[in-house]
């Protein structure tokens, strides 16, 4: 009889456990749900983007589902799992069948990954795409729309960022990175560092190509600086800033982890200004290194006289076959010791390095964090690294981008956003770690307030919190 008891008491206590487990489940969901209305509510600021409408290789095309597909994401983790890299030819020529033969195994292999989901949302939002995964009969109407938008993309542009909810994009023309053109109804100016830290490395060699539109050496020229000495490039450093700012331009960024290893010596002056008068040709790899590092450092001196942030790529690189530790957060670690009154960012949670990233955050007033691209790097990992950030840093560092070179995959990756923000802070409320209150004044800050605040928009673009 005893046995019989402890039996019923046991399943009587599991289905306590049970019921109390789906109440809460239901909880959250619900908070959730009502954080996510509150965040639809945010003109949002998203502090990193790519907008290029349309690369050139498609410019005068008649674009479809593939076009937007080879500037996106998802297009590595298909290469990953076995794909040649999508063909701007076959592309251009709009056989859907032929690309669905090429592509479609490859598309489902990737339906369990966030680049996969994240731009399967933005379709689902803006094109009201009904299906859970693309296929081929998807993709095909899927690509008639897409054609009629961009035959009138203005249009479509505007129709898109309004429905989204952005308030501006900040922009990394890196494909053209002196350029201070910008649609100012949709986009703020950043001044990506890397050709003019690299080119003083490069001074034989590119002093040969001024006929190239985005050489530095053509630049100068234009400005009337010879370039053939470590003072004159300086000179023409400063006066690159100076044209930024006053474009108003919001802050610098260095995504050189792409190329080389995010580590920086100090090097002195002299040592600096005795290599860049050698011929480039000559110099070896640690040479040309030794003058980036310098530059990189003087920029960091110069960036608090013009008011200018540094955000820095750190973690996972983009596309397939890099370094992945180039782009270590650690690394930087002096750099943040030597310069305090220079503001940084580092971006992407320094994937997969989320803990080290978190520290540095939390160690330094002048180190910031942007949740840009994490969510879509993995959604998961998203959601559990920004739970322990919460912990440890500040709520009035972290900032939120999308980091896309489309409307489409950007509006996606805002949903996959705020909905791991959403989640958090939604399970941090039942377990009684915040009040609805401060979870609603946590999301307004990582999605506008605080961009608002730190990179000065109200002075510089007449934006409010």
């Amino acid at each position: 009889m005893s046995s019989l008891y402890r039996i019923l008491v046991g399943l009587v206590v599991l289905l306590v456990l049970f019921i109390s487990c789906s109440v809460e489940d239901e909880a959250t969901k619900q908070r959730t749900t009502e954080l996510l209305t509150f965040m639809d509510e945010i003109r949002v600021i998203n502090t990193h983007e790519h907008q290029w409408n349309p690369p050139p290789e498609f410019n005068g095309q008649k674009h479809n589902f593939y076009t937007l597909l080879a500037y996106s994401y998802l297009k590595s983790d298909l290469v990953s799992a076995g794909a040649k890299p999508l063909s701007a030819d076959v592309i251009n020529r709009g056989n859907l069948d032929e690309l669905w033969d090429q592509y479609g195994q490859y598309l489902d292999y990737s339906r369990s990954t966030s680049y996969y989901s994240h731009f399967l949302k933005g379709f689902e939002l803006l094109y009201d795409y009904p299906h859970s995964s693309f296929s081929k009969e998807g993709i095909k109407l899927l690509s008639d729309q897409i054609a009629s938008n961009y035959a009138l993309l203005d249009s479509w542009y505007e129709e898109a960022f309004q429905k989204t909810g952005f308030e501006v994009m900040f922009v990394d023309q890196y494909w053209n990175s002196f350029n201070v053109e910008l649609d100012e109804r949709y986009f703020a100016l950043v001044f990506n560092i890397n050709r003019l830290v690299t080119a003083a490395s490069e001074k034989s060699t590119l002093s040969r190509n001024q006929g190239n539109r985005l050489s530095v050496f053509r630049l100068a020229r234009e400005e009337g600086i010879r370039l053939d000495t470590l003072e004159n490039y300086l000179r023409f450093a400063e006066s690159q800033m100076k044209r930024f700012v006053e474009n108003k331009a919001v802050c610098l960024k260095n995504s050189m982890a792409y190329s080389r290893s995010i580590d920086y010596e100090d090097v002195p002056f002299e040592e600096a200004r005795q290599l860049y008068a050698k011929n480039s040709e000559s110099l070896s790899a640690a040479e040309k290194k030794k003058i980036q590092d310098f530059m990189f450092h003087w920029i960091l001196q110069k960036a608090p006289n013009y008011g200018l942030p540094i955000q820095i790529h750190t973690g996972y690189l983009a596309g397939w076959g890099n370094r992945l530790e180039n782009g270590r957060v650690t690394k930087l670690n002096d750099l943040f010791l030597k310069y305090p009154d220079t503001k940084f960012v580092l971006f992407h949670g320094s994937f997969p390095w989320m803990g080290e990233y978190a520290a540095l955050g939390k160690m330094f007033p002048n180190v910031y964090l942007d949740l840009v691209w994490l969510p879509q790097l993995s959604r998961e990992a998203a959601v559990r690294s920004l739970d322990e950030m919460l912990d440890q840093v500040p709520y009035n560092k972290f900032f939120w981008g999308g980091d896309c070179h489309q409307i489409e995959e950007s509006t996606g990756s805002l949903a996959f956003g705020k909905s791991v923000v959403a989640e958090v802070l939604a399970r941090r409320i039942e377990r009684g770690l915040l009040t609805e209150e401060v979870a609603r004044e946590i999301a307004a800050r990582i999605f506008r307030v605080n961009a608002v605040e730190f990179f000065r928009l109200d002075e510089k673009l007449g934006i409010q919190p």
